[in-house]
């Protein structure tokens, strides 16, 4: 039995030697990575910004942030292709809670 379907939202961090071109192929594949698995996504470049720390020898970051909606299957098949990909950095994926109803 496959659990409903849940709202959830990414952050990675992508090298900072990639050029607009590059990073707008990233952010499609992963895009596409998502909507071809039945999922709905909505992208935001977040920029190029510094980090706090240096992170695989990067001092800078372009912030990529995704909301999708999908199972705990689709998020653990992007986590793992996130986490072999080396021009990723980092990434962090939560789950959106619910929203309760406002009674008035």
């Amino acid at each position: 039995m496959q659990k409903e379907l849940e709202l959830y939202e990414i952050l990675y961090l992508v090298d900072p030697g990639f050029n607009e071109t590059e990073l707008e192929k990233k952010t499609e594949f992963y895009r596409d990575f998502l909507t071809s698995r039945g999922s709905q996504v909505m992208v935001q470049n977040r920029g190029k910004r510094g980090l706090s720390y240096k992170i695989k020898g990067c001092e800078t970051a372009s912030y990529i942030q995704m909301i999708y909606v999908g199972n705990q299957k689709l998020r653990t098949s992007l986590d793992v292709a996130l986490g072999r990909d080396v021009s990723i950095l980092r990434h962090l994926t939560t789950k959106i809670p619910e929203l309760p109803e406002v009674l008035y």
